[in-house]
């Protein structure tokens, strides 16, 4: 179906503009018209320039967490839902956010509730979102699960920044190396061959090793850089298909320095996630399910998946924790414990903090090794081919004296 963009007047001196489907320019005036909005301007969208809108600018979890967040304080206020999302879509400068809030409010004028409306951009909001919404629709707390929604947001987003901020330097100071080792062997190097060839005496081994890589560096350095991109590419293209990436999380299990980093991030967002499911009054089945899809390691996901079903079958979820080899087992203590108070959305949120703060901390710890390792690494082999071109001058002012 066609799609039209219209800009029309809402209040006396307030505009509105926006997208809308219809079989026509006449039908979606009439649409319009429906909505009790007046008509200023329409046209026919163009979906060539829809597709080219959608590569070129995206939507940021920051954006969808400044949008939650809105959304939570104008409907606390009172506001009707409808009119919180005209009001977010007529302020937000991103066109393609505009877009998707336009369509949520389209939708919910429709007849559809926000959770169902909220499911047809399942790209943007996660199952923990829809299904916090929808259990809030239920209950009639929609502005507290909002808020709710928003505080796990800017959670969510805190430690993501804590990651790339502990990882920024060691990915930058291992490229530089990279690159000024590349620029030694390649383009400074071969500089000193001629020098050595002149001398006409025997150069020593580690001097003649290392010529012999320039001299392959400089030959054909534009194949070994289209050689090493079509294999980072394809990796990266292994890792992103469903078979790829669960080969990916499985690797990062079973790497030493990895795994406890992994278990603890992975069992943060388990425990973050049920927590709030919980509270929220949705079924503990269900919410293992929502859990699932969650997690962003799809071998933890697996487990997650055989835990559904042996709760399903009767066993507590300490008891079905308990045969998963990522949980460790004061983890476990505490899920029975919660369970057995009757506390466990409390106790899986104690258990979220602990284990986002220890991942913090173990992951700050192994970037604080890496560096000097890294310094170190570069360094030796940077002072080695130091060593490599220096060796024959030497052994020439020896002979000449």
């Amino acid at each position: 179906m066609p799609v039209y963009t219209y800009k029309a007047k809402t209040e006396p001196n307030v505009f509105k503009t926006g997208n809308i489907e219809a079989e026509s320019e006449r039908a979606a005036v009439a649409k319009l018209m429906h909505l009790k909005y007046h008509p200023v301007q329409i046209s026919l969208h163009s979906e060539q320039t829809a597709r080219k809108f959608k590569f070129l600018e995206r939507i940021s979890s920051k954006e969808i967490y400044v949008f939650l967040r809105q959304l939570s304080n104008l409907i606390s206020a009172g506001l009707p839902l409808i009119r919180a999302l005209d009001n977010i879509s007529s302020q937000t400068s991103n066109r393609k956010l505009h877009y998707v809030v336009s369509d949520l409010q389209e939708s919910i004028q429709k007849g559809k509730t926000f959770s169902q409306a909220m499911l047809e951009h399942k790209n943007l909001f996660s199952s923990l979102e829809i299904n916090m919404v929808e259990s809030a629709e239920e209950s009639g707390t929609l502005p507290k699960v909002a808020n709710k929604i928003a505080d796990l947001k800017e959670k969510n987003i805190e430690f993501t920044n804590k990651i790339r901020s502990a990882t920024a330097y060691p990915v930058l100071l291992l490229a530089v190396g990279t690159l000024t080792l590349f620029m030694l062997t390649s383009f400074v190097l071969p500089k000193f061959v001629a020098l050595f060839e002149d001398l006409g005496q025997q150069l020593p081994l580690l001097t003649q090793l290392l010529i012999n890589v320039s001299l392959f560096f400089e030959e054909f350095w534009l194949l070994i850089i289209i050689f090493f991109s079509i294999g980072v590419l394809s990796l990266l293209g292994y890792i992103k298909s469903s078979a790829g990436k669960l080969w990916f999380d499985r690797l990062k299990l079973k790497i030493l320095f990895l795994k406890n980093i992994t278990i603890k991030v992975q069992t943060a967002t388990f425990s973050r996630t049920l927590a709030s499911l919980i509270e929220n009054g949705i079924p503990i089945l269900n919410a293992l399910n929502v859990v699932s899809e969650i997690v962003t390691n799809k071998a933890f996901s697996l487990q997650l998946k055989n835990i559904h079903s042996k709760v399903a079958q009767g066993e507590s979820l300490s008891e079905a924790l308990k045969e998963c080899q990522f949980f460790e087992r004061n983890t476990i203590d505490l899920i029975s414990v919660g369970e057995d108070s009757g506390n466990l959305d409390v106790m899986l949120g104690r258990i979220a903090k602990m284990n986002e703060t220890e991942s913090a901390q173990k992951i700050e710890s192994l970037v604080l090794m890496l560096e000097p390792a890294l310094i170190l690494t570069m360094g030796g082999i940077i002072a080695l081919i130091v060593v490599a071109i220096l060796l024959p001058i030497f052994e020439m002012n020896f002979l000449i004296q």
